[in-house]
C-alpha cells in the first residue's frame, strides 16, 4: 500500500542553517505540529509513505497513492479558511483519512464557528468517508465530535491525539510515576512557553520562569508558536516586530532591560525541529509545565512528568483524552512553588496505562477500519485493553 501524507515536508533538513521563513513553513507555523505528524507517520505500516504538501495536485494523489492521510490539528474554528484545500480534496478519488482533528472555542459550552471554506473542507472529508464506506475522521475528543455532529449530523471517532502513542512501552505510566516520585520535589524544570498575548497566563508563566532559572538546576524555556516567539530562540531579534518583541519581553522577564532580555533568551529560549531531539532534551528535566499541550505530551512520551496550563477547550480536551495532567489557568490564583506543583499535579501510572491501552485499542480499530495497517507496537500497547474497548463512533 502507498500512503500519501499531507504535510509540507518529511523533515526539516539541516535546520541549524535554514532561513527562518522556510523553516517556519516546514513546521506548519508551530513546532508542536511535529509531534502529531511524527506520530501518524510512525504508527502506520505501508510499502511507501510519501509526504505531499497541501497544494499538491489532486491528479498526483489519484495517480500515486492508495490512501491519503491528513495529520490534523485544531482546524475547526473561525481562525481557519480551508476553502482552497476543500476544492482540491474534492477532486481526490482515493480515501482520505483525517487523524487528530480538533475544534477550538473559548469554553466547552460554546459552539464553534466555521468559515465558509472550512465548512466546505469538513463536508468534503465527510463525503469522502461516506463514498468509501469508512469512518475517516478521528477527533481529539468528545467536544470536537459533538460539534461536528451538530453541524453536519455525521458521527466521528473521538479518541484524542495520536501523539498519545509515540512511546512504544505499554508501561509508560508506571515509568513516569517512578521518575516523578524519585525526588521529593522537581529540580530541573522546563517551561512550555505560551503566547505573548495570553494575559491569563502571563503571571503564571513568570512564576514558572523564575523556578526554571534555578542556578543549580537550570531548565529551558521551550517556544513553539507564534513566529515572533520562535525567533527569540534563534537569535533573530532584529527580525521581530518591535511591538511583538516588547510584548514577549513583558510576558517573560519584564524586570530585565531589553538587552538583558535578549541575553536571557539566548541562555534559556529553545525551539526544536525534530521530535527525537526534543524528547531527548526533555529527559534531562524532572517536569515540563506550561500552556502548550504537545510540549507536555512529548515530555510524557519521554517518560517525564508534564502538566499543561489550559487556556481553552482544545488543550483541555486533549489532556482529558490522553491523560496528560492539566491545571486550568483560571484556577491558579495562589503563588506557585515546587512544593505546590508537586501537590497539585496528580498522576496514577497504573490508571494511565490502563486508559492508554483502551485508547490505543480504539485507535488500532479505527486504522484498520479505514484500510490502514497499524504499526506492530500499537498492538502491544493495545493488548492490555479490556475487550469492551472495541471502537465504535463516539459522540459526546
Amino acid at each position: 500500500m502507498k500512503i500519501g501524507l499531507l504535510w509540507q515536508s518529511a523533515d526539516c533538513g539541516l535546520y541549524s542553517n535554514a532561513d527562518f521563513d522556510s523553516l517556519y513553513k516546514k513546521i506548519g507555523h508551530n513546532n508542536g505540529n511535529l509531534a502529531f505528524v511524527h506520530a501518524v507517520k510512525s504508527q502506520i505500516e505501508a510499502a511507501e509513505i510519501k509526504f505531499y504538501p497541501w497544494h499538491v495536485s489532486p491528479k498526483v494523489l489519484n495517480d500515486s497513492v492508495d490512501v491519503v492521510v491528513f495529520p490534523a490539528a485544531n482546524q475547526l474554528g473561525n481562525h481557519t479558511d480551508l476553502g482552497g484545500l476543500a476544492k482540491s480534496l474534492a477532486q481526490v478519488t482515493k480515501p482520505i483519512v483525517a487523524i487528530g482533528l480538533g475544534a477550538q472555542a473559548p469554553e466547552f459550552g460554546a459552539d464553534i464557528e466555521l468559515t465558509e471554506g472550512t465548512r466546505a473542507w469538513l463536508d468534503v472529508l465527510i463525503e469522502n468517508g461516506q463514498r468509501h464506506g469508512i469512518q475517516n475522521i478521528y477527533t481529539r475528543g468528545p467536544y470536537t465530535s459533538a460539534q461536528i455532529q451538530k453541524l453536519t449530523g455525521a458521527e466521528t471517532l473521538a479518541n484524542g491525539c495520536p501523539s498519545h502513542f509515540i512511546n512504544p512501552r505499554p508501561d509508560l505510566g508506571k515509568r513516569i510515576q517512578q521518575n516523578w516520585e524519585a525526588k521529593p520535589l522537581p529540580q530541573r524544570i522546563a517551561v512550555a512557553g505560551g503566547h505573548e498575548a495570553w494575559l491569563d497566563t502571563r503571571d503564571i508563566e513568570q512564576q514558572l520562569i523564575a523556578m526554571m532559572m534555578d542556578p543549580m538546576f537550570p531548565g529551558i524555556y521551550i517556544v513553539q508558536s507564534m513566529g515572533s516567539m520562535i525567533k527569540i530562540s534563534r537569535d533573530l531579534f532584529d527580525d521581530i516586530d518591535p511591538g511583538a518583541l516588547k510584548n514577549i519581553h513583558q510576558h517573560t522577564v519584564p524586570h530585565y532591560t531589553v538587552d538583558e532580555f535578549k541575553i536571557w533568551a539566548r541562555n534559556y529560549a529553545r525551539s526544536y525541529y525534530d521530535v527525537a531531539a526534543w524528547m531527548d532534551e526533555l529527559r534531562r528535566h524532572d517536569l515540563l509545565i506550561g500552556p502548550r499541550f504537545h510540549g507536555a505530551q512529548l515530555a510524557i512520551q519521554a517518560e517525564r512528568m508534564a502538566c499543561t496550563i489550559t487556556v481553552d477547550t482544545r488543550t483541555e480536551e486533549m489532556c482529558r483524552e490522553t491523560g496528560v495532567p492539566y491545571l486550568r489557568s483560571s484556577d491558579l490564583k495562589e503563588p506557585l512553588t515546587r512544593k505546590r506543583l508537586k501537590k497539585l499535579i496528580k498522576f496514577d501510572g497504573a490508571a494511565y496505562d490502563k486508559h492508554r491501552a483502551m485508547k490505543c485499542a480504539r485507535y488500532v480499530d479505527f486504522l484498520k477500519g479505514a484500510g490502514l495497517k497499524p504499526a506492530s507496537y500499537l498492538l502491544d500497547i493495545a493488548a492490555a485493553a479490556a475487550p469492551a474497548s472495541a471502537a465504535e463512533p463516539v459522540v459526546a
